[in-house]
């Protein structure tokens, strides 16, 4: 049976608890080299705008105070409506660069090129918001980590479905030991909008449709809560005849190995709800159960009575809202709606200027990203080998 070893370093943080700095990064009076202090206006300018999330990422960076949006690039036609819209203005990638008054970039070009300009601004001296997974695999993503490892430059991944409340909760659950010895877990989520069948998710050279440009982020949360598994085993199924052909995925069921647990994982490409209601991670404990939802943000807890805390059920609902996630297309996102409830980039960003300012770590780091491709990749491998355990 083959398999397949990959390098890890442990990437188990929080916005509680964030993680440790990666070796090159130094210090200075107790905070990184890329603090710029709070004092100084923000400039922060966009290196590809193709990808949907740019829209709400500009403008909760436009809300923000003491911050200033300093142009966009992109090789695209949209470029031109995009900066129409959001009133931006169109610089080349050149000039963004070497502009000393641009602290900072978000990229989000489509995925070939994410790692390829990321490196650039980096280099140019800026910190980076990347959308994720940053790339079409671990070989994009490793250049990443060397290069944050070489520079000392911030980079901060976006996976911004973690910035739920129910996320933070579950995460200080899990870490109190709560509900005790926890041997069991399990995470749905899926693909809405019939989105599956995007050009999107469907980029040359990803390492693979749906299940990757939207599966990641529960694989992000799993890395989050419970750390790296010792291997993987897992079914990636296209059903012939039954959806759109050129969709590289239906369904997927998959299993990440612990020596102290298992996480059993399952995805469909054609979920309809509109939101990410369906998106559920349970963790089974011998003294409580808990489910978390990231949006609408809910969380349900089961305690035994036995832990410390009153025995039975506690549920947890975030005020609703009426804004759903991805609202519309327009003339600079035309195949994909962009994204209209702002929450989760307002917290997300305001993590990337707080890390940014200060010189605390990055909340999400290259090296979760480098991960998260490592267990993907092996999820496929595994997949491709009838579902064989793929060693990590």
């Amino acid at each position: 049976m083959a398999s397949r070893r990959c390098a890890w370093r442990n990437v188990r943080s929080s916005r509680c608890a964030p993680a440790a700095p990666l070796r090159s990064e130094t210090r200075k009076g107790g905070a990184m080299s890329y603090a710029i202090g709070d004092d100084k206006t923000l400039g922060i300018a966009c290196l590809g705008i193709t990808h949907p999330h740019t829209s709400g990422r500009v403008k909760a960076f436009q809300r923000m105070p003491n911050t200033r949006l300093m142009g966009a690039y992109d090789k695209s036609d949209l470029l031109t409506p995009f900066c129409d819209a959001l009133g931006l203005e169109a610089r080349s990638k050149e000039d963004i660069l070497a502009d000393p008054d641009v602290h900072a970039v978000m990229i989000h070009p489509k995925s070939y090129l994410m790692a390829d300009w990321a490196i650039e601004a980096m280099e140019a001296g800026k910190a980076v918001l990347c959308e994720k997974p940053a790339g079409r695999g671990s070989s994009d993503t490793v250049r990443l980590v060397e290069t944050v490892e070489r520079t000392g430059q911030l980079f901060q991944v976006g996976y911004c479905w973690r910035y739920a409340p129910s996320v933070d909760k579950m995460q200080e659950v899990l870490q109190s030991g709560q509900l005790g010895r926890v041997l069991q877990v399990r995470a749905h989520a899926g693909c809405s909008h019939n989105e599956a069948d995007t050009d999107h998710m469907r980029q040359p050279g990803d390492i693979g449709g749906a299940f990757y440009v939207i599966g990641c982020h529960t694989i992000d949360r799993l890395l989050l809560h419970f750390g790296k598994p010792k291997s993987v085993n897992a079914r990636i199924t296209k059903f012939p005849g039954l959806m759109e052909p050129t969709a590289r995925e239906d369904a997927v069921g998959a299993i990440l190995n612990y020596d102290d647990k298992i996480i059993t994982i399952d995805f469909m490409s054609w979920d309809p709800l509109p939101w990410t209601e369906s998106w559920d991670i349970t963790a089974y404990g011998t003294e409580g159960v808990m489910s978390s939802r990231p949006m609408p943000a809910s969380y349900k807890i089961y305690n035994s009575g036995k832990n410390g805390h009153q025995a039975g059920w506690t549920e947890w609902n975030e005020t609703s809202f009426p804004e759903i996630w991805a609202v519309r297309k327009t003339v600079y996102s035309p195949e994909i709606a962009e994204i209209g409830n702002p929450v989760y980039f307002d917290r997300e960003a305001a993590t990337f200027v707080n890390s940014l300012r200060t010189g605390v770590p990055s909340n999400v780091p290259a090296q979760q990203a480098h991960n998260i491709n490592l267990i993907l990749e092996a999820l496929f491998q595994s997949s491709a080998q009838d579902g064989a355990e793929v060693q990590l």
